[in-house]
């Protein structure tokens, strides 16, 4: 790994994802970064955009906790059954991470659909921010026919691949390609012979990251102990 800046602390700035609290976090930049070194990195919480390394470094509070899928255990739960039958049409593609201009048009959809975002980055961005190649980067698309309508932006290490960005076209938001991603971007990790699937930071309180913690058997990250402890669900459909 080549450090471009030395760790560091970032102002607290308003919470994205739990109203009244502010957050902070702990981030650097770094390229040439090894898959054994990702790997170690995502085992202690860490998380990757590009270039750029972070996680959380709030004051008093740890409700983001890393969640990872136990790959070779896996079994899909009745609704995502129902959400790979609905999605037998489709066809996945997986491979070295590569910028395709029409991943950049699905993104502003999606933005915009999703989480009502008027102010969409601009293309040179959006690659500058998923694309510049550190070392690990890999990527998902799903086609329907010729036309792409999903894609994820991934990071594979030596034992795991982590989800770094996935988005949709919400054309088809009817058929959950959310779900679908993670369902098959889970199968191509045991295709691949990995352990882990990694789904980053988990919220119980943030409802729309409700679905990370149906992917069962799953195991959480406990920021005091720094270990990763099996998660025992309540009953899945």
């Amino acid at each position: 790994m080549r450090l471009l800046t030395s760790p560091k602390i970032s102002p607290e700035d308003k919470c994205p994802y739990l109203d009244d609290r502010l957050e902070k976090h702990e981030y650097f930049f770094a390229d040439h970064i090894k898959s054994e070194e990702m790997d170690f990195l995502l085992t202690k919480g860490w998380r990757k955009f590009g270039q750029f390394l972070f996680r959380p470094s709030c004051d008093n509070c740890s409700k983001c906790v890393p969640l990872r899928v136990d790959v070779e255990s896996f079994k899909p739960s009745k609704s995502q059954k129902r959400v790979i039958k609905k999605n037998q049409d489709i066809t996945l593609k997986h491979g070295p991470l590569k910028y395709q201009p029409g991943h950049f048009e699905i993104f502003k959809k999606h933005s915009l659909k999703r989480f009502d975002k008027n102010d969409i980055t601009n293309e040179k961005d959006f690659i500058q921010t998923f694309y510049i190649n550190s070392g690990t980067g890999y990527l998902s698309e799903f086609f329907l026919g010729e036309q792409l309508v999903a894609f994820g932006i991934l990071d594979r290490t030596t034992k795991g691949l982590s989800s770094v960005y996935f988005v949709f076209d919400t054309d088809f938001q009817k058929r959950s390609l959310g779900n679908f991603g993670a369902i098959k971007e889970i199968e191509v990790a045991q295709a691949l012979g990995l352990e882990y699937y990694y789904l980053g930071y988990w919220i119980r309180e943030n409802q729309s990251m409700n679905y990370k913690a149906s992917y069962h058997p799953h195991e959480l990250y406990d920021w005091a102990t720094k270990d990763w402890y099996p998660k025992v669900d309540e009953t899945s459909d």
